[in-house]
């Protein structure tokens, strides 16, 4: 009746395998948990395949890394049950009853996402708040709020969808680095006029990077998002929905791009020392995106015309 979908790669995930193996058989419902590994470390490898031990598990490895986006085809591709329930690995289970939550779902042509949230003490490292910082003040949203604008709302962490609806909408494969498939994806369910339901089910996410290998793959995702508008896959009309794009349209529509820019090389050493700090605020980490994005399109000579249209 439902296939739980896993990628992994360089994470440990024996408890959070083991937590929905048992939720599963309490349900009394027909089930499979496939466990794709994305060509992680030897030793995760080796810690990781003991899921396969538990009944109704199945653990398969990859010899080569095909990234976020192709993993989650490959993985549809092999569930044999019509609905699928896709998580990331690096989470943790909030609720005893979060596979009942979604039972009632099974068997419908529908696509349901149940929410991402924190632990609500700050990690004791500094170099790891910055990135729990944002997931709590960005990510972790209630439901009323993900449905005011549910497409745009969509996220891949934590997510169930009939395999007829992703047979029409695959995640598209080109996208490998890091960043906004999802995006992407839920664009192509609104396009499509497939409604995205949300509800509180949430995972917790655990799996945090310190602050500059957060810093990094968000340099990566903008890197995506302007190759996504690049490749017509992003289109005037989705700028309203990012927030980053809809400042950098202001910043174009103003002729303010080079002074905004100006003035933040002035700023850049204390927005930077904030980001790495013991106390990261959301404000810098939101001019240092937007100076990333403008100081993109001016190496790469990108034409602004996608933004100063609208």
């Amino acid at each position: 009746m439902i296939s739980i979908l896993i990628p992994i790669y360089n994470f440990n995930i024996v408890s959070l395998v083991t937590e929905l193996q048992r939720q599963a058989s309490t349900a009394l419902v027909p089930f499979e948990i496939i466990v794709l590994d994305d060509c992680s470390s030897v030793l995760l490898r080796d810690q990781n395949m003991d899921v396969a031990k538990l009944p109704g598990v199945k653990f398969h490895e990859l010899e080569l890394n095909i990234g976020r986006a192709s993993i989650r085809n490959r993985l549809a591709a092999m569930a044999q049950y019509s609905t699928l329930l896709f998580m990331d690995c690096d989470s943790e289970v909030a609720d005893m009853h979060y596979i009942e939550n979604y039972l009632p779902y099974c068997g419908k042509e529908v696509v349901v996402c149940g929410g991402r949230i924190y632990r609500p003490d700050p990690p004791e490292e500094p170099d790891f708040l910055l990135r729990w910082l944002y997931g709590l003040r960005r990510e972790q949203l209630a439901v009323k709020v993900r449905s005011r604008n549910p497409h745009h709302s969509f996220m891949t962490n934590n997510f169930l969808i009939s395999k007829s609806i992703l047979s029409q909408i695959r995640f598209d494969e080109t996208i490998v680095q890091y960043g906004h498939e999802d995006t992407l994806f839920g664009y192509e369910l609104k396009r499509k006029n497939i409604p995205v339901i949300h509800i509180h089910n949430p995972l917790i996410h655990i799996g945090l990077e310190i602050a500059r290998e957060f810093l990094r793959k968000t340099n990566e995702g903008i890197e995506n998002l302007m190759k996504l508008i690049q490749a017509g896959k992003i289109r005037r009309e989705d700028i309203q929905d990012i927030s980053l794009l809809r400042a950098y349209s202001l910043l174009t529509r103003y002729r303010l791009a080079k002074p905004f820019l100006f003035l933040y090389n002035q700023a850049e050493r204390t927005i930077m020392d904030n980001l790495l700090g013991s106390n990261p605020g959301m404000l810098a980490f939101d001019l240092y995106k937007l100076a990333f994005l403008a100081k993109l399109i001016r190496r790469n000579k990108i034409t602004t015309t996608f933004f100063t249209l609208l």
